[in-house]
């Protein structure tokens, strides 16, 4: 039906018309003046389409005649092919707006407080108050049926709108930050082009003075900042469809995707299959007693290793070996930095009923 704007257009336009007490106006002459109105006014793929189509002029009429829905407007057909409104003095301005879209509106304002807490969106914090306010009184104080997982700001939010403010001008940044690796903090000039959240962290890609590459700076790493006189480079390269496409996460290793082959235990099993740890994941194999086999074709990362500590130990990785081995080196590594952890514990509490020699089985060589 085209896009959300684009049918109010329409309805606009149909209301002009079914006002317009001096012409009469047919099914064809109504989508002539919305195709129009849409040439003239519209957005998107729809503005270039030669007409508005039949069908979904008459589910506009539907819409604007539904009192839950629409405006409740009281549209007849008179001489079998006419339209006009029943009361001469009706507008869809005047009109109230129904229970149904109501709710909806009050959903999309549900949605929209998730992202108040960036400075950029601040305004829409006051809009979405006063919305609320609105509907709440007439849906008479509606309580909201949909609860989203609290997200606390994380830390370094406050340079969000530095770093995107430098992608968008092209500016260099003198940034101080902290390196764990040093345990101290870090000068660099940094050459900020994209910004990407992964698992609740903001992370700045760029390039680094001095390095090549493209390099991942998480912004709760950031101390202090100021602009730098150096030239933003005239040319650089980043496709973030091309660079993300193989990976879990934000880091992007040299060599070509692997297939990795892993099998998932029967109580892990219904969680990957609808939550899928990369786009590309596929079924091959389904056990007797409810494991699968999965494949993704990933350039095996970081990110992906500490994914597979997550879910241990349900989870063990079949193939390619080398994988296996790196990713048993991974758990062992996060396993000995956490002293709570007890790898003991979870080979005890790791079902016994099928055999999980066929692939590298984590915490096996421990």
């Amino acid at each position: 039906m085209g896009n959300s704007s684009n049918a109010l257009l329409r309805h606009r336009t149909i209301d002009a018309c079914l006002r317009d007490t001096k012409n009469k106006y047919t099914l064809l002459d109504l989508i002539n003046a919305c195709t129009q109105a849409i040439k003239m006014k519209g957005t998107g793929k729809e503005k270039s389409k030669s007409k508005v189509s039949v069908r979904s002029l008459q589910l506009d009429l539907q819409i604007m005649r539904s009192k839950d829905k629409g405006y409740g407007a009281p549209i007849v057909v008179y001489d079998h092919k006419y339209y006009k409104y029943k009361d001469p003095n009706f507008s869809i301005e005047k009109a109230k707006v129904g229970k149904g879209a109501l709710n909806s509106i009050a959903e999309m304002v549900d949605t929209l407080k998730l992202y108040t807490s960036f400075s950029d969106l601040s305004n829409l914090r006051n809009i979405t108050e006063v919305l609320e306010e609105e509907i709440n009184a007439k849906l008479q104080k509606r309580s909201s049926v949909v609860q989203y997982e609290e997200k606390r700001n994380p830390l370094g939010l406050e340079y969000f709108d530095t770093i995107h403010d430098a992608i968008l001008n092209r500016k260099a940044l003198c940034i101080g930050y902290y390196s764990s690796r040093s345990n101290n903090i870090m000068s660099i000039i940094f050459y900020p082009f994209y910004l990407k959240e992964y698992r609740g962290r903001w992370y700045a890609l760029g390039y680094k003075d001095g390095l090549q590459g493209i390099y991942k700076l998480p912004l709760d790493r950031i101390r202090d900042y100021s602009y730098s006189i150096l030239p933003f480079p005239e040319e650089y390269s980043f496709d973030p469809d091309s660079y993300f496409r193989d990976i879990i996460g934000v880091t992007r290793l040299s060599g070509d995707p692997k297939e990795v082959k892993f099998r998932v235990r029967n109580r892990l099993a219904p969680f990957i299959k609808i939550n899928p740890i990369h786009h590309t994941q596929k079924i091959v194999y389904r056990h007797d007693n409810g494991d699968y086999e999965f494949t993704v074709n990933i350039i095996p990362n970081r990110e992906f290793y500490n994914l597979i500590f997550d879910f241990q130990p349900d989870i063990e990785i079949i193939s390619p070996r080398e994988v296996g081995i790196q990713a048993n080196e991974r758990v062992t590594e996060i396993a000995e930095q956490l002293p709570d952890y007890s790898v003991t514990r979870h080979k005890e509490e790791s079902p016994q009923e099928d055999s999980w020699d066929n692939g590298i089985n984590l915490f096996s060589n421990l």
